[in-house]
């Protein structure tokens, strides 16, 4: 595999962003090195983009003309450029940090250097000074610190949801009109069934543990603490979040909201049957992607998960804070604890799983007494597999074919 780095730095001396590429042959490599390297670049875009840092000496830095790198790219037929998000140096190919950069480019060591798409709550929580909190001090009704307790659990629950890892799937050849869209996930439908039940409680406002709900609380046994701000800020970010348009549908003159769409299927297709005013609004939406399906549910997917990401970024600090509060109060809220927490949940063998286990133990048993019966020839048992596996069916009264019988 020929891999081709390129990294963005910064010139120290004409405090100038330019490029450096970097190539390495993991052909060349001993066999170790290789199969780390190349397992490094397949997992970087899940999160592990970072890890390619420590094979960086591994890399050269070379300019090619046009005409050399398209002679090179044809003797290799695995090929990668790629680069690290976020990640920079300086001329000499040392690591430099956003506060770094700030000083190269303004003479000022204090200077901070922020990422693109930062909030101003953001900014302003990361320039301001953050005093301890007294927890010791902080007095929370009951009926507040449930409400924080509630969240807190359905928190932790969409904190591990696949769902939430794993992201809202990919959509490819969209065309709308002319070409019809494939949309793949990583999790099931179970699974997102499962995730859409927390997140509608956190969604609600009218429920007791809601998002928004949390967000008051916190905020009202905290301020004026910077961090109080910061989960402000973030909810009311959640919230315009909310009340835009998604990007692909924006991009494609659409005109209804993430909030429109989360509703419509909360509404149409997981929590209410039979709902007139959700179904209308269903297809007013599916009308505005050209009656594309797999569109609008891939859309409601990316809407869900980009507002549960602005939960989870908030939520941290929440349920971090309610966890602290009661265990230094000696405070247990009045919620009502999951089930997960009292009962051994999924620890019993299921019957598909009980009746399979039972069918291959015995049809073992079986194949090494046949091959016991024939001398025991070369081989081993597993020969006798099949023939005992079609004994034992026929012996049960089974099909030899059924497609759901245990192998």
């Amino acid at each position: 595999m020929l891999l081709v780095w390129r990294i963005r730095y910064l010139d120290s001396q004409d405090k100038q962003f330019k490029d450096r590429d970097l190539w390495l042959n993991t052909d060349e490599l001993d066999p170790v090195d290789k199969a780390a390297v190349e397992m490094c670049h397949d997992l970087k875009d899940l999160g592990h983009d970072r890890e390619m840092l420590r094979y960086r000496h591994l890399f050269q830095e070379q300019e090619y003309s046009k005409d050399e790198m398209s002679e090179m790219f044809e003797r290799h037929d695995n090929t990668s450029c790629f680069s690290l998000s976020d990640y920079f140096e300086d001329e000499n190919g040392k690591e430099l940090t956003r506060k770094q950069m700030a000083g190269i480019l303004t003479g000022n060591p204090d200077a901070i250097m922020v990422p693109g798409g930062m909030k101003q709550h953001d900014i302003e929580f990361i320039c301001t000074p953050m005093p301890s909190v007294n927890l010791e001090q902080i007095q929370i009704p009951d009926a507040n610190l449930n409400a924080l307790a509630y969240f807190t659990q359905d928190f932790r629950r969409l904190d591990k949801s696949s769902f939430l890892a794993e992201g809202p799937g990919t959509l490819t050849g969209i065309g709308w009109v002319t070409v019809e869209p494939i949309l793949k996930t990583a999790v099931s439908d179970d699974e997102i069934r499962s995730f859409v039940t927390v997140f509608r409680r956190l969604y609600m406002k009218n429920e007791p543990g809601s998002f928004l709900k949390a967000v008051e609380v916190f905020a009202g046994a905290l301020l004026p603490h910077p961090v109080a701000k910061w989960v402000q800020g973030a909810g009311n970010e959640y919230q315009q979040n909310l009340n835009s348009v998604p990007d692909l549908a924006r991009n494609n003159r659409a005109t209804f909201t993430r909030k429109r769409l989360i509703d419509v299927f909360l509404n149409t297709q997981y929590a209410h049957q039979g709902d007139e005013r959700r179904e209308r609004q269903y297809a007013e939406c599916l009308a505005e992607v050209a009656g594309q399906r797999t569109v609008l549910f891939w859309l409601f997917l990316m809407s869900m998960w980009e507002c549960a990401l602005h939960i989870r970024n908030a939520g941290v600090q929440i349920a971090s804070f309610t966890e602290s509060y009661c265990k230094c109060h000696g405070r247990t809220p009045s919620a009502v604890k999951p089930a997960s927490e009292y009962a051994s949940m999924g620890q019993l063998e299921k019957r598909l799983d009980r009746k399979a286990r039972i069918f291959r133990e015995k049809a073992e048993e079986l194949a090494k007494a046949l091959w016991e019966k024939k001398g025991r020839p070369e081989g081993g048992f597993a020969q006798f597999l099949p023939l005992a596996r079609e004994q034992l069916r026929a012996a049960m009264g089974e099909s030899d074919n059924r497609g759901d019988s245990p192998e």
